[in-house]
């Protein structure tokens, strides 16, 4: 009888073995318990899915790569677990910089916590200093500053491996993955700004655990020219074993979630999965081909197509202006993106680690309000905040949220006269509000008058005696443009439509 009872016992031990062995962090390097795809018009649907599941992992590490081959820190580079600094508001001429924010300066950090956990230190700011980590597959894990509930001086991140304790004095934050994304943006006013933002960078740093306590130099850190590309023309260029073999290898070190069992245990049949060889001949004959096509149907076509949903203009009784924004995440507030895993690729192809609602959100504005007319630059317009109502900051960030409007020609770039002159308005230009409690800014077409030796170069501010320049935005040529309205530190009114934003009326010329 005791030898039968030997017999189930060890029978049930190896079934809970087999089980643990093959979940989300196993290592198995086998697919065959699930059923491996023969046929390659099956193996193409799974292989897609499996494609969109690591896209943002892949170019996360890529990113890594990438930036942080540099043997020193410098103004967009620095080793890994170490900060750089901008040094200067972002440039704005054309052929660089997309949609570029004059709003703030970044420092940021790539940390890889299979090393060690990470101390990260931050100084006390009287101004927006916002920083947010994200995790491997580009979920944001938290935000912390001033204005936030994480608002503590000093950090201790832990990958998911971490067995040590927590030295006193230190905030610990966990984060599910090893490889993360510390990003901090902060405010500027300004050129004659930056010696301040350049101060509080100065109070910046971080240490993996062992070097801070320690008190240790940074080690040594080569360069690598192999190294020195752009991380999406990098991934572009690699095969499709190539591709799933570094995917399922950094699934290793970044475990998948446990929300994402269902979908790991699914292209596990194709053999992507942590510590899985993947084998490009299950696409069948012209693999190269069909790999190609597929990645393009998917950021061209699949992923902006289903992402349309999350592309929202809140409606209102308030009858707010037409602005649009893609939110964080189908529950808007959340900061991570659940199992929508197409529309998190699609967020990462245009933007790797996106900010939370709760940090900021980024109104856009392609269309007038008068008859919802394309936005043309030769043409006058009115924007209109109605009575008393700016854009509303989250209860208790009063202090440190603030809002921006900024106008981009049809290529992304900022509106500009080249030297003095930004088309760009915030909370802090001297806005002016009139006696009925609206405030209206003119957007007109920018001409000699005007022109950059008219403009001051603090705040751009206009200097001109018959108009309250403040309140005035130019465009230049007769092409289309549009408009970014960021709310930092938003209230949840503005994702949820109880907030009216401002109008923007053409005005008809006589």
């Amino acid at each position: 009888m005791a030898k039968i009872i030997k017999k189930i016992l060890t029978g049930i031990l190896f079934l809970i073995i087999a089980t643990t062995s093959i979940g989300c962090g196993g290592s198995s390097n086998s697919a065959d318990d699930y059923g491996v795809i023969e046929d390659p018009d099956t193996a193409y649907v799974y292989v897609k899915e499996a494609f969109t599941y690591t896209f943002p992992l892949v170019l996360m590490h890529l990113t890594m790569v990438r930036a942080t081959n540099a043997m020193h820190s410098v103004s967009n580079e620095a080793p890994i677990n170490q900060f750089w600094h901008q040094e200067k508001i972002a440039d704005v001429y054309y052929g660089y910089n997309r949609e570029a924010n004059r709003d703030v300066v970044c420092s940021q950090c790539f940390i890889d916590l299979s090393r060690d956990a990470v101390v990260f230190e931050k100084p006390t700011t009287d101004r927006f200093c916002l920083f947010e980590l994200f995790d491997a597959y580009t979920n944001c894990v938290s935000v912390m500053g001033p204005g936030t509930e994480s608002d503590a001086r000093k950090y201790i991140i832990t990958g998911p491996d971490f067995k040590g304790s927590i030295p006193s004095g230190l905030v610990q934050i966990k984060c599910p993955t090893s490889l993360a994304w510390l990003i901090g943006r902060i405010r500027c006013f300004g050129e004659e700004d930056l010696p301040n933002v350049k101060a509080i960078q100065q109070g910046i740093d971080a240490k993996e655990l062992n070097r801070y306590l320690t008190n240790s130099k940074p080690p040594y850190n080569s360069y690598d020219y192999e190294n020195n590309f752009v991380p999406f023309e990098k991934l572009k260029s690699l095969s499709a074993e190539e591709y799933f073999n570094l995917a399922n290898e950094l699934m290793l070190k970044n475990p998948p979630a446990s929300i994402d069992a269902e979908i790991i245990n699914k292209i596990r049949r194709v053999r992507v999965g942590p510590g899985l060889k993947f084998r490009a001949d299950i696409l069948g004959d012209s693999t190269i081909r069909r790999y190609e096509q597929m990645k393009e149907q998917c950021w061209s076509n699949e992923w902006p197509s289903n992402s349309r949903v999350y592309y929202i203009t809140p409606s209102s009784a308030y009858d707010p202006g037409l602005w649009s924004f893609y939110a964080f995440s189908p529950k808007l507030w959340k900061s991570d993106f659940g199992k929508n895993y197409q529309y998190r690729a699609f967020c990462a192809y245009n933007y790797l680690c996106m900010h939370p609602n709760s940090a900021c959100v980024d109104y856009y504005k392609y269309k007038d309000d008068t008859d919802r007319s394309t936005l043309i630059a030769g043409k006058k317009y009115r924007l209109v905040f109605q009575k008393n109502v700016k854009p509303p900051i989250n209860i208790g960030s009063e202090d440190y949220g603030f809002w921006s409007i900024t106008l981009y020609d049809s290529r992304g770039y900022i509106i500009t006269d080249g030297q003095d002159y930004f088309a760009s308005i915030s909370d802090k230009t001297g806005i002016e509000v009139n006696g009925s409690g609206t405030i209206e800014v003119m957007i007109e077409p920018m001409g000699e008058s005007n022109s950059s030796a008219r403009f001051a170069k603090a705040g751009n501010i206009a200097l001109e005696d018959s108009v309250n320049t403040a309140n005035l935005l130019y465009t230049r040529g007769n092409g289309s443009f549009y408009a970014i309205m960021r709310i930092y530190l938003p209230h949840e009114a503005v994702v949820n439509g109880f907030w009216p934003a401002p109008r923007i009326e053409r005005i008809e010329e006589e």
